[in-house]
């Protein structure tokens, strides 16, 4: 596992929305966050190339409530809430693949890493903090960090 991955578990990295280089497994990595208290969604952006499929995606992975409403606003509220899914230090969202959703639609995408940072944000201050870690950006996630 790589030092800057033990770093974001153990709080010495600040959460954020980063691009992941990491050759770790999807595996290993949800298993290390999980032993670090770290409650660990992956999405596999193999299966994402739109919208809509980002929203069912992110809905049954992090099982949002049935009422979700299947739109930005409703995934931005769910992300800022979680209480289904309590974690003991963190939420960790490791999204693979995420260059098909870029490719085919890229507004709707940077709108996706819009919605992220926002949850990311509204989680950083409380007693479990939110990060976003992509792999398989190429050109689709510019700006956000390499961790």
């Amino acid at each position: 596992m790589s030092n800057k991955l033990v770093d974001l578990f153990s709080g010495a990295v600040t959460p954020g929305v980063y691009r992941l280089g990491s050759r770790a497994s999807t595996t290993a990595i949800a298993d290390q966050a999980e032993n670090h208290g770290w409650r660990c969604f992956c999405l596999d952006g193999r299966q994402i190339a739109s919208k809509a499929d980002f929203l069912r995606a992110s809905a049954e992975v992090m099982h949002f409530p049935s009422y979700f409403g299947k739109n930005w606003d409703a995934q931005e509220d769910s992300l800022r809430d979680l209480a289904w899914v309590p974690a003991q230090r963190g939420y960790l969202v490791l999204y693979d693949h995420v260059e098909r959703f870029a490719t085919a639609q890229p507004e709707e995408f940077a709108t996706a890493l819009d919605v992220l940072r926002s949850a990311v944000e509204s989680w950083r201050t409380t007693a479990t903090p939110m990060t976003v870690l992509l792999r398989g950006t190429g050109r689709a996630a510019v700006g956000a960090p390499k961790l």
